[in-house]
């Protein structure tokens, strides 16, 4: 049961991790070449299928890495490199630590963008509208994007560290 919860933990953290890199350096790379209007439509489609699979990796991600933390004991640690423990006071348990804030920081930014920030870019202008109401439309999704942009970034960021966290406690953790 073990192997089936790290096998699915690790494949969450890379379909999640993967996904946000390939959001950020590949496909933002792509578009700037492309004309606005294509843009548009790219992310919108993109972010729509992207959240979902992202939030599914993250949620698995979590659970499995809950129940794996459950199923720790003291004897399987103490055979591990540099015996770590599952303590504030030891380096593996601080890292964990920090590894769930990392975890939490993620799903609240992803969970943001996903019934916040990426909504909140949709076009709502109408033809009906005054040049005034069409303009501060547009600076409202102009606002929305970058908000967006910062939430990327920090996520990649966020789960880049992480990752690396996560790889630390084979070693013992970082901290």
């Amino acid at each position: 049961m073990e192997t089936l919860l790290a096998t699915l933990h690790v494949a969450g953290w890379a379909v999640y991790v993967g996904g946000a890199v390939t959001m950020e350096w590949v496909l933002r790379y792509a578009q700037r070449t492309m004309p606005p209007s294509q843009t548009a439509v790219v992310c919108k489609h993109a972010g729509s299928r992207y959240r979902w699979f992202a939030l599914g990796a993250l949620a698995v991600t979590g659970l499995s890495g809950l129940f794996l933390l459950f199923a720790l004991d003291q004897d399987d640690l103490a055979s591990r490199f540099s015996s770590p423990e599952l303590s504030l006071a030891d380096p593996y348990g601080r890292t964990l630590l920090l590894l769930g804030v990392a975890w939490l920081i993620l799903f609240a930014v992803l969970s943001s963008m996903a019934f916040w920030l990426h909504p909140a870019q949709a076009r709502r202008s109408r033809p009906e509208m005054s040049r005034e109401e069409i303009q501060s439309e547009r600076e409202r999704v102009g606002r929305a994007i970058k908000r967006m942009e910062w939430a990327l970034r920090t996520e990649l960021v966020v789960s880049v560290l992480a990752v690396g966290l996560g790889a630390s406690l084979h070693a013992g953790g970082l901290f």
